[in-house]
């Protein structure tokens, strides 16, 4: 009686661990996939937003800096800068978006210019 008891018990525990190791496993996500707004900008005289984002590294890709402009709740990719992975910092211009941006694990910082669109 001890037996079956002890053993109903070891096998009650064996499904508990595979239902939760099924649900681990099927719910597993290897990279983030999550964008990141790094900085949203407000233009002056303009009518949209540009907002900075970092692009995680997946399977394919690395990750990136990405600029979108979002205009009447639409967005629109302007320009992609591969292998830099962080905003050091920005200035804006008159009609231009100064970007100080680096690869962390290269160590290089490279400084972009982009023209604002009107």
């Amino acid at each position: 009686m001890k037996t079956k008891k002890i053993l109903l018990g070891i096998g009650i525990g064996v499904l508990i661990l595979l239902f939760f190791s099924i649900y681990k496993i099927s719910t597993f996500t290897l990279f983030d996939d999550e964008f990141k707004v790094v900085e949203s900008i407000k233009i002056p005289d303009r009518s949209y937003i540009i907002k900075i984002y970092d692009i995680p590294s997946n399977a394919s890709s690395q990750s990136y800096i990405q600029i979108r402009k979002i205009e009447n709740g639409v967005e629109e990719v302007l320009e992609s800068y591969e292998r830099f992975d962080h905003l050091d910092s920005y200035s804006l211009g008159k009609d231009t978006l100064v970007l100080t941006i680096s690869d962390l694990t290269l160590s290089k910082s490279e400084v972009k210019k982009f023209p604002l669109p009107q």
